[in-house]
């Protein structure tokens, strides 16, 4: 469906980035319940990226702040890996310093360069 895909700070499993996160009660107020209440455990894994790993085929550049408190860079790297373990072209970029977002002028530029030679590579038909 896509050529390729770059996630910034995303959450791939919705259980693991609940008990990981410094806001671990996010889920709770958007669900209206705690992950072990109500079946929501199966309702967040059914509702991960990470569930359905095995049907991407998209090259993927992951990007991740190493001082995330937001989306814990964990979630990055458990995608990274499983879309390695399933063939999927992919590559994890950490930026040193950064939180929820890149805010370093080195890393702006950096991050705006790797984004272009990413999509040239897979959208130059």
């Amino acid at each position: 469906m896509y050529k390729a895909a770059i996630p910034i700070a995303g959450i791939s499993n919705l259980i693991s980035f609940n008990y990981m996160a410094y806001y671990h009660d996010y889920l709770a107020v958007e669900f209206g319940a705690y992950p072990h209440q109500d079946d929501l455990m199966d309702e967040l894994w059914k509702r991960s990226p990470l569930r359905y790993v095995a049907q991407v085929k998209t090259p993927t550049m992951l990007i991740h702040g190493e001082n995330d408190n937001d989306v814990p860079i964990a979630e990055a790297e458990q995608f990274y890996i499983a879309l390695k373990d399933v063939g999927v072209e992919t590559i994890m970029v950490r930026y040193p310093r950064e939180g929820h977002g890149i805010r370093e002028p080195g890393h702006k530029v950096d991050l705006i360069n790797r984004s272009i030679s990413w999509y040239k590579l897979y959208l130059n038909d």
